[in-house]
Order: C-alpha cells, then structure tokens, then sequence
C-alpha cells in the first residue's frame, strides 16, 4: 500500500471517529454535523496550536501567577481572574518545549471540558480562525509520543501548521 494510500485511510478512520477528534462532530450515523470549525490559535515558541472555540471559555491578559506549593509539575501556579481563582497549566512542559519568559503580549486562555478548566499561557495575542473539517489531517506518526497525546490533528493555513490541541487530555493529565 502506497503512502498517500495510508494517509487517506488513517485520515478516513480520524474523521469517521470524529468523537475522538472534536467530540460531537458527528451526528448518528457518521454525517458531519458541520463543514466548518471554529478555533482560537496561538503560538507557543515558534510552534502554532489551535483549540476549538467551543472550548475557550475566556481569553485575557496575563495576570500575575501565584505559585501553588505542592501542586503538580505540570502546574504553573494559579491566578484570580475577574474574582474566580483557576489554576495555570503549563502547556510547555505537557509538551516538552522550553521554557521562556513571558512578554507583553503572552495572554492567558481558560479552557474548559465538561465541569473542568484551567488557564493556558501563550506567547502571543490569540486569534479566531476558521478550519473546513476537510483540511484537518491526524497528527503525524513520527510525533514524539509524549506530546502526542494532546494532540488531535493538524492543518495547513496560509503557509503556517497547526496543531488542535485535546484539551479532555489535558485536563486529564495526571
């Protein structure tokens, strides 16, 4: 089987099992209930992410991070945002990239799945954009294994990849 053929019917099994990619992407029966998504991208480093607007439930300006004795590598700290405290998930460490200061323009995302939420910081001003479903391909196979738990697909926009982050695994992480 050639390679483009794999591609096609590893990209067919990720659409078909489109719970897995967005959840209720698909309705009964396997038709796309949409042509279309929403994400919010960012950057981290030099690396471009979305996640689907569904599951932004506020962007803003990075406020100061209290750190959280006792808290998880993986936790950065918490922060009070408009009087409710949330916690800050250090996304770079999830995915293995270095750590680096933050700037004026790093903000903070609150993602949320079901009753959870946690902040993410991203190194510049997020953005909305729109994806055809068609354009989205599962993650690459040579992805380190670590970071490709999070990640859910990929696409190619004007010149510049993005990976759609998981973010049901990323609050799960433990």
């Amino acid at each position: 089987m050639s390679k483009q053929s794999k591609k096609q019917i590893k990209k067919k099994q990720v659409l078909e099992a489109g719970v897995e990619l967005i959840p209720d992407l698909y309705e009964e029966g396997g038709k796309p209930k949409k042509s279309k998504l929403q994400f919010i991208s960012f950057v981290l480093g030099n690396e471009w992410y979305g996640v689907e607007i569904s599951k932004i439930k506020d962007v803003s300006a990075l406020s100061t991070i209290t750190y959280l004795p006792c808290a998880p590598l993986h936790i950065a700290g918490i922060v009070n945002l408009r009087g409710n405290i949330v916690s800050v998930t250090d996304l770079r460490k999830l995915l293995g990239l270095s750590p680096v200061p933050t700037t004026k323009e790093s903000h903070i995302l609150v993602i949320q799945a079901g009753e959870f939420e946690t902040t993410i910081v991203v190194d510049r001003t997020p953005k909305a954009m729109e994806i055809e479903l068609s354009k989205i391909d599962p993650p690459l196979e040579t992805l380190d294994p670590s970071r490709a738990e999070y990640i859910v697909g990929v696409c190619k926009l004007k010149n510049i990849f993005f990976a759609i982050l998981n973010v049901e695994k990323i609050l799960a992480f433990k």
